[in-house]
């Protein structure tokens, strides 16, 4: 094989993988989460955004009298809540914290969400 086609096999398989293992690859990013709101009973809260991957979703709130919360709705139920400053710092720790209250949720959202809330500072 010449050079540049060599290069250039590579390049395009160090881009393919890279991009394989993008954070939030496959979830899809949205502002409607009815699933959410009626877990809350909050008819004055309100969805800041929600991502979903799998059937799961996480939704970012704001209740009615300001307070952030997310939520973590597994296909069939309200699975975790999280309300209040986020202290976690690494996404090791938040991806952790993520898996262990939310048994089940698919690897690509723990991970996204992890990834999300510590190094963008915002969900």
């Amino acid at each position: 094989m010449k050079p540049s086609v060599t290069f250039a096999a590579a390049a395009l398989s160090f881009a393919t993988a890279a991009q394989a293992s993008a954070p939030c690859e496959g979830v899809v990013r949205d502002r409607d989460s009815a699933r959410a709101l009626l877990a809350l009973h909050d008819a004055k809260a309100h969805i800041v955004r929600s991502f979903s991957y799998d059937g799961w979703e996480i939704a970012q709130i704001t209740l009615s009298n300001g307070t952030p919360v997310f939520m973590f709705l597994s296909p069939g139920k309200l699975v975790a809540q999280w309300r209040g400053a986020w202290t976690l710092d690494e996404v090791s720790q938040a991806k952790e914290w993520t898996v262990e209250s939310a048994p089940g949720i698919p690897n690509q959202l723990a991970r996204c969400f992890a990834v999300r809330v510590t190094r963008e500072g915002q969900f």
